[in-house]
């Protein structure tokens, strides 16, 4: 009896909970654009192609649905897959489950746990970002991985291991990270 009452305490704290909470993730603090660069030089990460969100976009991002018909909210630990023509083909956030049943590690691209929207394109992407995406004429898939220092160790986990998977793909793949601090 103990252990269904618990479960069911479980249960409803992740129901009513969101998924930063259920992370440990803290809220976004001011930081500028070097504080970024070192946290992530700090970690034995990777800086090139790292692009900043617009000024105040990620509020808007905070009233924007994720996927189709999921509830509108930012999810701090996600990432994208365009293709050469620049239209999503997969999308990826931490709140749909491990990363694990993506099949990251067997099959490339990965695949969808939830739907997508199939009329999404990179374009779509860049009217948040500071900085449009460059040099993709040559990519056969860009990337997007979304990361802030305040997603702390599953932030830089995210980084380190989808940017280690999808290297070992064989296509000309660019990766860039979205880094989603409250940059002023």
């Amino acid at each position: 009896m103990k252990t269904l009452a618990f479960l069911l305490v479980i249960f409803v704290l992740f129901t009513f909970s969101s998924c930063s909470y259920i992370l440990g993730l803290k809220s976004p603090t001011k930081i500028d654009k070097q504080f970024a660069i070192s946290y992530l030089l700090k970690h034995d990460i990777d800086t090139s192609n790292v692009i900043f969100l617009k000024n105040g976009y990620l509020d808007t991002l905070k009233y924007l649905p994720f996927k189709p018909n999921w509830e509108p909210g930012f999810r701090p630990l996600q990432f994208k897959i365009f293709s050469k023509t620049e239209n999503l083909i997969f999308q990826y956030s931490s709140c749909e489950g491990s990363l694990k049943h993506t099949l990251i590690k067997k099959v490339f691209p990965p695949i969808n746990i939830t739907s997508i929207d199939t009329a999404y394109f990179l374009t779509d992407e860049e009217r948040f970002l500071e900085k449009p995406i460059v040099n993709t004429s040559d990519a056969d898939y860009i990337t997007l991985i979304y990361w802030a220092t305040y997603t702390g160790i599953p932030g830089r986990h995210l980084l380190k291991k989808v940017g280690k998977e999808l290297s070992k793909n064989k296509g000309n793949l660019i990766i860039y990270k979205v880094n989603t601090d409250d940059v002023e």
